[in-house]
Formats: structure tokens, sequence, C-alpha cells
């Protein structure tokens, strides 16, 4: 099985479906159960070990999953893309509080991200390094579609103000594996017409810089490639930038 088919199509559309459904439940929570959120992630609140647990040191932002929108800079320009470029990322952090009230802090862990970038550009594998094709032109396709999944280890400085519905400022930076890349082309008709696995253009390693800003369990986040999204120098010029939500549900 290619790396690229690990995550299929109706799969991914249930694991979103299921995580908008506890980012509602989060949402929505009573503020006098905020404490279930504060200490402990999720089911393992009930669980302190051989310890007491503690309610005096509130921790944020350990599950954070970014909602995203999708583009590139570079030798293509930013806003030409279909709208359903979409993407989401998982971070799973420690909140790591040097003073219990401090307003700053360092979020560290690891995560999971998903894009896919659907526009009229067609990647081709040549000799002389990757060249950009307009599939509109050729008459037989409609548009292409570029999967790619990765695994990063994320560090962020994070600034907060001290109310329960506290304001927050995240940046940090990412550095991980390029796990998978395929392109697929779709015909006028919306069938899958040529699928093709762009693992071994894409570079070893990747990493990037983030922003978060937000309220209490909702953020705006933005983000930026610096690593090329091919790795030959001969290759496109790429750059993946991507804006959207991002949610925090412990």
């Amino acid at each position: 099985m290619e790396m690229g088919t690990k995550v299929s199509q109706p799969n991914m559309k249930k694991l979103v479906f299921i995580l908008f459904l506890g980012i509602l439940n989060g949402l929505f929570a009573q503020k006098d159960s905020a404490l279930i959120s504060r200490n402990r992630p999720g089911l393992l609140w009930y669980f302190t070990g051989l310890r007491p647990a503690k309610t005096d040191n509130h921790k944020y932002d350990r599950f954070v999953i970014d909602l995203t929108y999708n583009d590139w800079v570079g030798a293509l320009k930013p806003l030409n893309n279909r709208w359903n470029s979409i993407g989401i990322n998982m971070n799973l952090m420690k909140d790591i509080r040097f003073k219990k009230t401090s307003i700053f802090s360092i979020g560290a862990g690891f995560g999971y991200g998903f894009s896919k970038i659907s526009s009229h550009q067609q990647f081709i594998v040549s000799e002389d390094g990757i060249l950009t094709n307009n599939i509109k032109n050729t008459g037989i396709y409609d548009h292409a579609r570029l999967n790619t999944q990765r695994f990063y280890i994320p560090l962020e400085l994070r600034f907060s103000s001290k109310k329960w519905s506290h304001a927050k400022l995240a940046i940090g930076g990412t550095f991980g594996l390029n796990a998978a890349m395929k392109q697929t082309l779709f015909g006028r008709d919306g069938a899958k017409k040529l699928q093709t696995d762009l693992q071994n253009e894409a570079p070893f390693f990747n990493y990037g810089m983030h922003v978060r800003f937000g309220i209490r369990n909702v953020a705006l986040f933005g983000s930026y490639q610096i690593s090329n999204v091919f790795k030959n120098p001969k290759d496109a010029n790429l750059n993946v930038i991507q804006f959207g939500l991002s949610f925090s549900l412990f």
C-alpha cells in the first residue's frame, strides 16, 4: 500500500466530523465546569496517579486542532486555488508553566498535519526538475489535487491574560518529517484520471513557523512553511502557507 493512501477521503471526513462534535462540546461548556479543561485532558481528568489533583496551576492548549485553508507562495501566485484546499493539524502538547501565576508558558509536544491543495496546476517530473503546467490548457483535465502528510514537533512561546476567558498569543515553529505527497488529476466529470506518487520529490525534513491569537478555546491561526514543497533546487520554488481557526479541546 502506498503511503499516500493511508488516510482515505471518507475516513478523513468522518474524522473531521467527530472532531467537530468534540469542538462544539468544548466551546459551549458552562463556565462552572471550566476546571475540567484546566488541569487534565479529557478522560484522564479523574486519574491523578499517586498524587492528589491540583486545581491552582491552570494549564491550557494541550490538544489543539487547526482547521486551515492551504495555499502557496513563490513560483505560483497565492489566492488562485480552489475553495476546498483545506487541511487539518492535530497537536498534542504539554503546557510548561514555570510559575502558577505567570502569564508566560512554553508549549511542546507532537503533531500531525494533513494538507490538500486543489488547483489547476499539474506538477510534472522531468530531467530539468519539477515543472508546472496549467491543466486547463490540456482540454482533458479539470483540476489537480496535491495531498501531503507530515509528522512534526511543535514548540511555542505562549502569552495569556489571567482571566477565565483569557486572551492568548502563541508564536512558534515546527520541525518534522514529510510522510507522503501524492498528486491526483481529475477530469471534467469529476472522476479521478491519474495519480502520481511524488514522495521521492519531497524533502525529508519540513520546518516552518506559525502564530495563534484568540480568546480562551478559539484562535486565529497562520503558518508559513520555510522548507520548500520540493527538494531539488531546480524544482518549482514553492512554500505552503495556511490560515484558519484553532480550537483548544483541553
